[in-house]
């Protein structure tokens, strides 16, 4: 009965100096665990994606300037071939003012809101080169600054694609003045639905990877409800309004084409 005794107290000694180096072992074990947790969690920026979304930005802009400009240059009457060059340029332009002023806030703010992004980064109040946005890539992300550059070359192209729909037939300052309120009233509203995490569309599910409702389909029915509404142009039917230079059209729609892999593959 004493030997069991003595033995059963060593026993528990000895599991007593053992507790230490038990709770050392699972204190080591819990700290590796939640590092590995923290370094999951954290997003990364990966100088690839941030290489390849500049260049996409360009690609977007060429796009604009010169293809766009060439493209619906080329299609019209030589008389109006200035006039829609400029009108091309001057609405990406103004766009990319406003975007900075307005738009992008309107469109990612951070709101809450189903329908619009609000006004917290109204003049882009609140970015700096340290604020990052996220990607369709969990965990990755890239600079804010990009983003806004890269959504910015969206916003300048998109009523820039409706001019082509009533060319000709509108004077300078109000196709400036229409693009100005559709892409407040229209646009902005728009890619906050579908684009923004908070978003009523986004809520609901819906996936527009490169700009199909926000840019395509959002512009084709202005595009189309501009036109009935212009009508056709004077002398139609009568006239001779043939393209004046199709190799520029091919020219500007080649530019498109190439400028095709930064729209969708940088979306």
């Amino acid at each position: 009965m004493n030997t069991l005794t003595k033995l059963s107290g060593l026993t528990a000694l000895s599991a007593l100096a053992a507790l230490p180096a038990w709770a050392q072992e699972a204190a080591e074990t819990a700290t590796e665990t939640a590092t590995e947790v923290v370094a999951e969690v954290v997003p990364v920026m990966d100088k690839g994606d941030v290489a390849w979304m500049m260049t996409s930005t360009v690609l977007v802009l060429f796009m604009t300037l010169p293809g766009l400009a060439l493209f619906y240059g080329g299609l019209v009457r030589t008389k109006n071939m200035l006039s829609i060059l400029m009108q091309t340029t001057l609405v990406a332009c103004v766009m990319m003012l406003v975007w900075v002023i307005y738009g992008y806030s309107f469109s990612f703010g951070g709101s809450t809101s189903a329908f619009w992004g609000g006004t917290a980064k109204l003049f882009l109040s609140g970015v700096t080169a340290d604020s990052m946005s996220a990607t369709f890539s969990a965990g990755y992300v890239i600079p804010e600054y990009l983003f806004i550059a890269f959504q910015m070359t969206f916003a300048a192209i998109t009523p820039a694609l409706i001019i082509g729909a009533f060319a000709e037939r509108v004077k300078f300052t109000a196709v400036l003045a229409f693009s100005v309120l559709w892409g407040t009233f229209c646009y902005f509203p728009m890619a906050h639905m579908v684009w923004d995490a908070n978003g009523l569309l986004f809520q609901h599910g819906a996936i527009d990877f490169a700009g199909g409702t926000v840019v395509h389909i959002n512009a084709g029915v202005a595009a189309l409800v501009g036109s009935l509404v212009i009508g056709k142009r004077v002398g139609y039917g009568k006239e001779n309004m043939a393209p004046h230079s199709m190799v520029m059209t091919m020219i500007g729609a080649s530019m498109l084409w190439v400028g095709w892999f930064g729209f969708n593959a940088g979306s």
